[in-house]
């Protein structure tokens, strides 16, 4: 009776050690990380896309000049302004999926918006463009080729390394003129050179030109047809919708002066068309 109750201790022993150690040795299981939240998304958009100029400080004699004033933007301010965008739950797009949208009708973020900065300032590289990045936004620069390397201006070396950060290169024009008071040789030297430039410095295609001082005509229009452009870009006339002409197409401009209710108002102008749009 004792050699059976030892047997069966013995066997419980060996049980128990069997059982620690497979649990020892059993791989570990990770639980499933949660799913990303989803976007909501809509083919009836309303997309503000943002229009800045300068992000910078003011020099004490810029500061003395109204028109200084308005295209700066200080950096506080602007990097209020992308985390205002993050913290509130928009999407930032870049303007070639505003581009693909329209051409393919393909939806986009029920909020969406979009970034834009013309002329291509140096302090684009040094002030706007760490601001982008640490929000991980995508950015379109407008080029007026004829100033690339200059003081004030970006250098194509500037371009290159802000392309490979999600950030985009398109037309201007060559020296920013008015394009209405151009005769027809030099509107198409203006836009066709101006794309060839950023091509042959940037590797990427241009398809985008930001008509300078938003001057156009129907004259201006057929001339960027013409050239190859397949979206031209204004200023003013709110979000972009799927029935806007892509030779015409809105911008909302962020001025020097523009006050947090000011940019709040704008950035949230799309939700308020598509609101209007249902009620309809």
């Amino acid at each position: 009776m004792r050699m059976l109750l030892a047997l069966a201790l013995i066997l419980l022993c060996v049980v128990g050690y069997v059982g620690v150690a497979s649990r020892r040795n059993a791989p570990v299981v990770t639980p499933p990380a949660p799913a990303a939240p989803t976007v909501p998304m809509t083919h009836d958009f309303a997309v503000p896309v943002l229009m800045y100029h300068r992000v910078c400080e003011l020099t004490p004699r810029e500061a003395r000049s109204p028109l200084m004033r308005d295209l700066t933007v200080p950096p506080a301010d602007f990097a209020w302004q992308m985390q205002y965008l993050v913290e509130n739950g928009f999407t930032i797009v870049s303007v070639d999926e505003v581009e693909r949208a329209l051409r393919e009708r393909r939806p986009l973020p029920e909020k969406a918006v979009a970034v834009t900065l013309d002329d291509g300032y140096r302090d684009n590289f040094t002030c706007a463009f760490p601001i982008l990045r640490r929000h991980e936004a995508p950015a379109t620069v407008f080029l007026v080729t004829s100033v690339v390397g200059d003081d004030a201006h970006l250098t194509w070396e500037h371009a290159r390394a802000m392309q490979g950060e999600r950030c985009g290169f398109q037309s201007h024009t060559v020296h920013h003129y008015d394009l209405t008071t151009l005769n027809d040789s030099t509107l198409a030297s203006e836009l066709v050179d101006s794309r060839a430039t950023i091509t042959a410095h940037l590797r990427r295609p241009v398809s985008q030109l930001a008509y300078p001082a938003g001057a156009f005509n129907d004259r201006v229009v057929a001339g960027v047809q013409a050239a190859g452009y397949t979206i031209a870009w204004k200023k003013g006339g709110g979000p972009v919708t799927p029935d806007c002409d892509p030779l015409r197409l809105p911008r909302v401009r962020v001025h020097g002066r523009t006050t947090p209710e000011d940019f709040a108002r704008k950035v949230w102008s799309g939700v308020y068309v598509r609101d209007g749009q249902h009620r309809q």
